[in-house]
């Protein structure tokens, strides 16, 4: 009898671990889904029209279930910025197809964002600033900006970018002149298409605007 003790024992641990992680998997997917179910909502109807309660009867849960997860309304859209970051690295994956260019995959992780809700104004204002809220120490910089610097640092191995710059700099460039895009954009100034305009101001900043008689003379 005494031998069996430490099996019974350990059994039973197992199981509380098991079902520990049941609960667990079940919360990250209890998350996930209101998130996708509140992006998704954003898009069709707009951000100031979604409320909770819709969010939540979509999933299929309770009202207060949001709120485990999340304080207000608001506080979703900093982890839908995280959220999609997350699988805008994903998709940025060479190994999964992604170009095998660093600066193509800068160009394709722009246009990518711009599809994110790009319909509501409103909505990819507040994305995009939770995006380019800081979360790590101010030294490092922002999330979408350490993405950024990070393929810069990818296609300067390559010779692709001068290599004497500095990545994180250059990914601030980046993404503020993506963001003035942006704004053009949404304030109706729209020259050619939002995919186009991004594609072409980052070939302006990495090549440079100098003509043939630059500098000019005194």
């Amino acid at each position: 009898m005494y031998n069996m003790t430490p099996v019974i024992f350990d059994g039973h641990r197992r199981t509380m671990e098991e079902t520990l992680s049941r609960r667990e998997r079940k919360k990250i997917e209890t998350r996930q889904q209101l998130m996708e179910v509140a992006l998704q909502l954003f898009r069709d109807q707009g951000y100031d029209a979604t409320t909770v309660k819709q969010i939540t009867q979509a999933v299929g849960v309770a009202k207060g279930t949001f709120f485990n997860y999340f304080e207000t309304k608001e506080a979703i859209l900093p982890a839908l910025a995280e959220w999609r970051l997350q699988k805008l690295q994903e998709t940025l994956a060479v190994e999964g197809g992604a170009p095998a260019s660093p600066v193509a995959r800068i160009k394709m992780a722009l246009c990518l964002v711009t599809k994110e809700s790009i319909t509501d104004p409103a909505l990819a204002q507040r994305l995009f600033a939770a995006m380019m809220k800081q979360r790590e120490e101010e030294r490092i910089g922002p999330a979408f900006v350490q993405l950024l610097a990070e393929q810069v640092h990818q296609a300067q191995e390559i010779g692709e970018i001068r290599a004497e710059l500095d990545p994180l700099y250059l990914g601030s460039l980046i993404r503020a002149l993506f963001f003035q895009q942006m704004l053009m954009w949404h304030q109706n100034y729209r020259p050619a298409p939002l995919q186009t305009m991004i594609a072409e101001t980052v070939d302006l900043l990495l090549t440079g605007a100098a003509g043939p008689n630059w500098p000019p003379m005194d």
